[in-house]
């Protein structure tokens, strides 16, 4: 991991580059340096390029005209933003997924997690599945992991990205299990991303069960929009290139 500070809007930030398996590298903002305590977002481990998006960022419209999907996705993810008191009350969250890579799973938890955060002042944290399994055969090595896997343990709002890569090993569900059933006993909003639907993730059916319980699911269109912003991009550099 290597570690910078930068200066943005007179505030000092602390940031982490971390080379995460199957993800590359990424850049976290973990904390202010400043001794201003408001900055959550700044707390969250939400990628630094994505904390300024809030829920009017995410384009509905790419999935296309009159898309079913698209319209309910809408409307449950506004429902999510307005009604937070009432998904906070009762502890619920949501389950967004979809089959097909590069749909906007996770773009669309941060702009949720991010309108949240500036709506209502909660605190939130983001991890992969795979980074909290990570953390978690660490077995407390600093006090500093410790305060991590507690945070994220503890977060008003959890967003778990990608739950369903992850090898299926007793001591994998036991380690999954414990943090949802305390996220599901504490009544803390947890929201998923996921290429399975609920039903098909191959994991204990307890850890199921809570999360059915816990999240009301969102689909999101079967469209790529990532690879089409990808294609769109590389196309209009190769004509730029070829005029010169």
């Amino acid at each position: 991991m290597r570690q910078e500070t930068v200066s943005i809007d007179e505030m000092t930030y602390l940031l982490g580059e971390y080379d995460i398996q199957d993800y590359g590298e990424a850049v976290f903002s973990k904390e202010p340096v400043s001794e201003n305590g408001r900055f959550r977002s700044a707390r969250s481990m939400i990628p630094f390029e994505q904390l300024d998006k809030r829920a009017k960022d995410f384009d509905w419209t790419l999935y296309g005209d009159n898309n079913p999907d698209a319209e309910k996705g809408r409307k449950m993810s506004n429902a999510f933003v307005l009604n937070f008191q009432k998904f906070r009350r009762d502890g619920k969250g949501l389950y967004i997924h979809s089959a097909t890579k590069g749909t906007g799973k996770t773009y669309l938890s941060y702009c949720l997690a991010n309108e949240v955060m500036a709506r209502y002042d909660v605190n939130v944290k983001f991890t992969s599945v795979l980074e909290y399994l990570d953390l978690t055969k660490k077995g407390y090595s600093s006090a500093a992991d410790k305060e991590e896997k507690d945070g994220i343990i503890k977060a008003t709002v959890l967003l778990l990205d990608d739950i369903g890569v992850e090898v299926s090993k007793d001591w994998v569900n036991t380690t999954l299990y414990q943090l949802i059933n305390y996220r599901y006993s504490n009544k803390l909003i947890t929201v998923f991303t996921s290429n399975n639907q609920l039903e098909q993730l191959r994991i204990d059916d307890r850890i199921k069960d809570r999360i059915n319980f816990m999240c009301l699911p969102l689909h999101i269109p079967e469209v790529p929009i990532r690879s089409m912003k990808t294609d769109r991009a590389n196309s209009e550099f190769v004509n730029e290139i070829l005029k010169t």
